[in-house]
């Protein structure tokens, strides 16, 4: 891929949900690559140049920015199960 694969953190305009909500969605959607222990969820800048096989961004001259401390990806968690799981999910 000609890019760095990434989830965007700016909600969508159709978005009509919390930020929250939506943050928990991003930083929870790949957290099984977090399951072997070397690898971490990081937040980037830079340009985007395409768009990846699950349709997300492609970056190219990418920057760090931070990288997200585990209590943040358990809170993202909490969020998702409580907002998302099948028994709370919107109609």
């Amino acid at each position: 891929m000609p890019g760095l694969s990434v989830n965007p953190l700016t909600p969508e305009p159709w978005w009509t949900r919390p930020l929250r909500d939506w943050l928990a969605r991003q930083i929870c959607q790949y957290e099984h690559l977090a399951e072997d222990g070397d690898r971490h969820a990081w937040v980037f800048t830079g340009t985007c140049v395409g768009r990846g096989p699950d349709c997300e961004p492609l970056l190219v001259e990418v920057t760090p920015v931070a990288r997200l401390d585990p209590a943040v990806l358990r809170k993202a968690k909490r969020v998702y199960e409580e907002e998302f799981d099948a028994g709370n999910r919107p109609s």
